[in-house]
């Protein structure tokens, strides 16, 4: 009876992690993107995914149970202010193959880690506005 118990609660919380991107998926194009803010206490890259919804980005950590985003970027409050390679001691903590972008805007001091394709989107949006919109 103990084991079945400790099994269906280390069970739980990963299939969680697997409807939770599920989930996130069905709402929109879910794609790999890590984190980073200089300036705070933990500085270092977090794992995560985004979202493409209407004006907003959204940011959701990996590995958390929680359905909302974390941050949230606002189209017309993001700017992509530079582009680069990962330097050597963060390609260890980042996705093969991600380039790093960095923010402006309300987000100065917010770096963004996606591949190439993925930052093709990005900065498209960023520059763009909605039909109609200012």
């Amino acid at each position: 009876m103990a084991v079945g118990l400790l099994a269906a609660v280390l069970l739980i919380p990963v299939v969680w992690l697997i409807v939770r991107r599920r989930w996130l998926a069905g709402r929109g194009r879910v794609f790999e993107c890590s984190l980073r803010r200089t300036g705070t206490t933990s500085s270092g890259w977090t794992l995560g995914v985004a979202r493409f919804r209407d004006e907003d980005l959204e940011w959701y950590r990996v590995f958390s149970l929680s359905l909302r985003p974390k941050v949230v970027f606002h189209r017309h409050e993001t700017r992509v202010l530079r582009v680069r390679t990962p330097e050597p001691g963060e390609a260890a903590e980042l996705y093969d193959g991600h380039v790093v972008t960095e923010l402006g805007g309300a987000h100065e001091g917010t770096m963004l880690a996606m591949d190439r394709q993925d930052l093709t989107a990005f900065s498209s949006w960023t520059e763009a506005g909605r039909p109609g919109g200012p």
